[in-house]
């Protein structure tokens, strides 16, 4: 996993206003919400998103494969090379959302305190550490140049977060998880000055998973009896 991305070549389509989460109920690609949330590289139906998305998601790739970590120790085992890749990837998501001056170590100084999980494993305690913690920050920083970051990423944790209860079979934190994303989400969505990350709510609404894909399927039937 690394913040490597592919920078986008070309623009074709040109329409001024943000698709309604109708839209992305027709057409279930998730390009924009996994860009900004996980490490994935440009969607390549992109000519489908307006021109202001466009141009804010060729800067956030841009700037996320411009950014440099810092220095890793030597001589790291496997594991540790994950969990140095896992928060260097959370960093370059960070400072790609913003242009304030010194954001790298800003970002670097968030992704310490947080220490974010390399595997989350299917259960709820990564991701809602994360979506706390995110909440938290902006509740301590609401002038934070990761704002509107920070609000997507702190609803798809909620909704991670209650799939991972879901999978431990916990239906009251379930249900307490998805109206935290629930809350979350509104706020984005009403809230957010940035069209690219309006448009990842927007996909993530009309998603209404985790991932694009559901990996607990699996698990969940290596749960029943005789599984």
């Amino acid at each position: 996993m690394n913040a490597a991305v592919l920078v986008i070549c070309a623009w074709l389509a040109n329409s001024p206003e943000i698709p309604s989460a109708e839209t992305f109920r027709q057409n279930t690609q998730r390009g924009v919400l996994d860009v900004v949330v996980f490490y994935a590289d440009a969607p390549r139906d992109i000519d489908r998103y307006p021109l202001q998305v466009r141009q804010e998601l060729q800067r956030f790739l841009e700037r996320a494969r411009a950014y440099r970590p810092r220095p890793r120790a030597a001589r790291l085992g496997s594991e540790m090379r994950m969990v140095y890749a896992a928060r260097e990837g959370y960093e370059a998501k960070l400072a790609a959302s913003a242009t304030t001056a010194g954001v790298a170590r800003l970002a670097q100084a968030y992704v310490d305190a947080l220490r974010p999980c390399y595997e989350w494993e299917g259960f709820h305690d990564c991701p809602e550490r994360e979506a706390v913690f995110a909440e938290q920050h902006l509740r301590d920083r609401p002038d934070t140049p990761f704002r509107d970051l920070l609000r997507v990423l702190a609803a798809h944790r909620w909704l991670c977060t209650a799939e991972g209860y879901e999978y431990e079979q916990k239906p009251t934190e379930a249900l307490r998880a998805r109206r935290a994303y629930e809350e979350a989400l509104m706020i984005v969505t009403a809230d957010s000055r940035s069209a690219l990350m309006t448009t990842a709510a927007r996909e993530l609404k009309a998603s209404g998973r985790c991932h694009a894909t559901n990996p607990f399927a699996q698990r969940r039937e290596q749960r029943q009896p005789g599984g």
